[in-house]
């Protein structure tokens, strides 16, 4: 029988980088796991009418089933998102039957007490089920550029031009790019991340499908990427075998 675990993300694209990757870290956990046992190891549920769940749908989806999100977290008030967390986390604990953990992936952008406010639902009691937590600092696209390397004379000539332009390189350090409404401004994750994949949306799955996790992990150390890769490895992956050499669970 497949575990059931469920993502919150913003978008489609976020769902998708969220699972592949997630895929990866167990399939590297858990020594036996390989590509053709994972579809019958793990099913990532989404709505019944096949929609992703989404921050944005949640609060919707949640009063028309009755789930309230209000109150204080241990005596103390809410901090950004931790309401929309436990909304969501009630929420599907109450309406998919068997479900294991859930995945809560947000963008950081200018909200620095978001992921406090995540770990505050993370510490109510959710009857066993495991919680993992995914902040991109500042934007899922600097996930992806962790994982952009050259493949070609053209790729290496764009990433020449925007570490000129920028200062940095940004594959190396896209924690100091920044988030806004402007994604044409010269440090959106967004805009770099166009320049470099030249808007080639097969290329930027490459950059998280196919870079080495070594390598993402080098690059991703300061944007929440590794984070998000030790919280799959260390909630997720016991629910489905032995993590050779790893202290199974932390809670």
């Amino acid at each position: 029988m497949s575990h059931r675990f469920a993502v919150v993300a913003e978008a489609p694209a976020d769902h998708q980088t969220a699972t592949e990757l997630a895929d990866r870290i167990l399939i590297d956990s858990v020594n036996w796991l390989d590509e053709d046992h994972l579809p019958h190891q793990r099913e990532w549920v989404v709505e019944a009418s096949g929609e992703q769940f989404t921050w944005k749908r949640i609060p919707k989806l949640a009063r028309a089933a009755g789930i309230e999100a209000e109150g204080f977290f241990n005596g103390e008030p809410g901090l950004p998102d931790a309401r929309a967390a436990r909304r969501a986390l009630r929420y599907l604990r109450a309406t998919i039957p068997g479900l294991e953990a859930v995945v809560l992936i947000r963008d950081q952008d200018d909200q620095t007490g978001r992921r406090n406010g995540l770990e505050q639902a993370r510490q109510e009691d959710h009857e066993g089920m495991k919680i993992a937590i995914g902040l991109a600092i500042i934007e899922r696209e600097a996930w992806v550029i962790s994982g952009f390397v050259p493949q070609n004379e053209a790729e290496q000539t764009r990433l020449d031009g925007e570490r000129q332009a920028l200062g940095f390189n940004p594959c190396e350090r896209s924690h100091e790019l920044t988030a806004g409404k402007n994604d044409a401004a010269p440090r959106s994750p967004k805009r770099v991340l166009r320049a470099l994949t030249a808007n080639d949306l097969d290329r930027q799955r490459q950059c998280w499908v196919d870079t080495p996790l070594v390598r993402l992990r080098e690059c991703g150390a300061s944007n929440g990427l590794v984070q998000f890769l030790d919280e799959i490895r260390t909630r997720l992956a016991p629910l489905i075998g032995r993590v050779a050499g790893e202290v199974q669970d932390i809670g």
